[in-house]
């Protein structure tokens, strides 16, 4: 069973005796609790790359499923999230900006917003902690976008859905007017009081 306490405690140990692909981990917990950064440390040579982003240890949640979206230049897809699915996302070709909000109420920090540039150029996983809401923008011509669960998606009914202009986030996107699904154009904004009846 994985919990926050023994991610912190393992992080660089784990990192440093096990993940001999990981070039660095940065812990996020003062922006978003437990949201961590790994850089990935490709092996290169004249063939191309190989990257490694996944190996079971203690700062990782179990994962059951992992999933692709293929998206094109300027697709938004979020916000989304649920109270118990953690994910672990990377960026396998193209570019894109990922953001993440902490809708936690018990959350130190409850209200905060993180964003990232990812790409296969200079290649990172992102762990996103259940109850925090997801969305990413592709900022190249196509983007693929991989994200191990740690519980199976089971529909969109079952996910929380949060407009992703939403003025109470105030995630700085990089585009004003993105595709969106039918999903995400007909999602909700957050009651103005919801960060302040916590």
């Amino acid at each position: 069973m994985w919990n926050k306490k023994r991610q912190y405690t393992s992080l660089h140990k784990s990192y440093k005796n096990a993940m001999k692909f990981v070039k660095k981990i940065n812990d996020h917990h003062r922006d978003i609790d437990g949201v961590l950064e790994i850089e990935l440390d490709p092996f290169e040579d004249h063939k191309g790359q190989i990257w490694s982003i996944y190996e079971n240890c203690d700062i990782f949640p179990d994962f059951v499923e992992d999933k692709v979206t293929i998206s094109k230049k300027n697709v938004l897809r979020g916000l989304h999230g649920d109270k118990e699915t953690h994910k672990l996302i990377c960026c396998l070709s193209g570019e894109i900006f990922l953001a993440i909000a902490d809708i936690r109420s018990e959350s130190e920090t409850f209200g905060q917003t993180m964003t990232f540039h990812l790409s296969d150029k200079k290649p990172k996983t992102i762990l996103v902690p259940a109850g925090c809401l997801n969305g990413h923008l592709c900022l190249s011509e196509r983007c693929l976008f991989f994200y191990k669960w740690s519980k199976k998606y089971n529909g969109p009914d079952n996910q929380i859905t949060v407009k992703w202009d939403d003025p109470l986030l105030g995630i700085n996107w990089p585009t004003k007017e993105p595709i969106l699904s039918k999903r995400d154009q007909d999602a909700k904004y957050l009651k103005r009081n919801f960060f302040s009846d916590r």
